[in-house]
């Protein structure tokens, strides 16, 4: 493996966004457990098939706002050995040169009545390089949003926002749910959350500039 990245001090680059991490945090942690506990409520009776392992939703394309990026990272940061941080930047990295045109297509602007870049999501799909061998999410307390939401929440469309597993495991049971979009939305009053984009795409932006061999 190549040389170990030293940890990036994440405080001082929002700083540079005049975006003090620390409340942020907390206040993203905050919408984080309410967001939780109306889940925990509304799936108890379901028996939901997801279970550690499962890493069918680990293959979409998943998104995250800067904000819900750099609480991540910090988790990386505090929670994980070196050996494994080197191994998530590692891939993120090789996952950012092997999509690089599709995730640098997420940068362009929105036109007409666009509400995010669907087609091109579509297309992006890769392990997030958050998961591990085993097929565990690594850093699964600190999860983004929509991570939260997959599998346990509405579509626009009013169907499931989830995997076929999930959509067969629900059946033509009558739900009620969380709605993703406007869920999600939520996330905008919070600071650093102005766009989307992929894990590699981040992580191309703290450590792609920088040799670690």
């Amino acid at each position: 493996m190549a040389k170990v990245a030293p940890p990036v001090d994440l405080f001082a680059w929002a700083k540079d966004a005049d975006v003090d991490l620390g409340p942020a945090f907390e206040a993203l942690q905050r919408l984080y457990d309410e967001i939780e506990r109306k889940n925990a409520a509304l799936t108890q009776n379901l028996n939901l098939p997801c279970h550690r392992g499962c890493s069918m939703c680990c293959h979409e394309s998943v998104f995250l706002t800067p904000l819900e990026f750099f609480y991540v990272w910090h988790y990386v940061q505090t929670h994980l050995t070196d050996q494994e941080r080197q191994g998530i930047i590692e891939d993120g990295l090789k996952l950012y040169e092997e999509h690089r045109t599709q995730i640098l297509a997420l940068e362009e602007p929105l036109t007409g009545a666009q509400q995010d870049h669907f087609d091109v999501a579509s297309r992006l799909r890769f392990a997030c390089p958050m998961l591990s061998a085993a097929g565990a999410c690594r850093v699964y307390p600190a999860r983004e949003m929509l991570a939260r939401l997959f599998g346990c929440s509405f579509n626009d469309a009013g169907g499931l926002y989830a995997c076929h597993i999930v959509a067969d495991h629900i059946g033509d049971q009558t739900v009620t749910l969380l709605r993703a979009r406007p869920t999600w939305r939520r996330l905008l009053d919070l600071p650093l959350t102005h766009k989307r984009q992929v894990y590699p795409y981040y992580i191309h932006l703290l450590f792609g500039g920088a040799s670690t061999a």
